[in-house]
């Protein structure tokens, strides 16, 4: 949910990228076809009323707050008192924690849990649609066909005789970089250790 989708995407494309347009239209296309159904299966085998991310989201959290002692203001408001003496408001009929969690991510943090717990709220309800196995079905639902063949097209016979020359470019000298360039303040990952040769008799 940090990641720039565009990033990863175009990290996918690396091997085709250097295809013609046709080609690399094609490997889109098989590309988003294998993900849409390794997804899809996923999804209707998962049996939980959240997705597995959240679920393991959700867990982790909680287990940053276990200890804390519960105060409650009233029916739907609680205040979460830490091991360490720090306190958060929760209100979950407006989903709201004073540690923002709750309301920016719209899934109940571990002061919204322990307080839901209080009161014997599932945590189902607190979390949003998007965020549910129902919505993770609907988003891979549809079906990407490969294709067709062009032969099969009805193509306007001024489009079929018209000559389209290429652009006059002139190709850049030196190899083609195959890398993207580092955005504005991207930290560059850990180089990996080179490992020296070592004979296999002596070490």
């Amino acid at each position: 949910m940090t990641s720039n989708i565009a990033e990863q995407l175009n990290n996918a494309l690396v091997e085709g990228r250097s295809s013609p347009i046709i080609e690399l239209v094609m490997f889109i296309q098989g590309m988003m076809t294998r993900w849409f159904s390794a997804r899809r299966k996923k999804a209707n085998k998962h049996r939980g009323l959240m997705t597995i991310e959240v679920d393991k989201v959700m867990t982790k959290t909680m287990a940053l707050v276990k200890g804390s002692k519960v105060n409650s203001i009233s029916s739907w408001s609680c205040q979460v008192v830490g091991k360490f003496g720090g306190s958060e408001s929760v209100q979950l009929e407006q989903k709201k924690c004073t540690c923002k969690y709750f309301d920016n991510m719209k899934i109940p943090c571990g002061h919204a849990m322990i307080a839901a717990d209080n009161i014997g709220l599932e945590y189902e309800t607190m979390v949003g649609h998007w965020y549910k196995t129902v919505a993770w079905r609907e988003t891979y639902a549809g079906v990407i066909r490969p294709i067709g063949d062009p032969r099969d097209e009805s193509i306007p016979e001024d489009v079929r005789d018209a000559m389209l020359m290429p652009p006059l470019t002139k190709r850049p000298p030196g190899r083609r970089r195959t890398k993207r360039f580092p955005s504005t303040g991207e930290m560059p990952g850990p180089k990996k250790k080179s490992v020296p040769n070592k004979c296999g008799r002596c070490r």
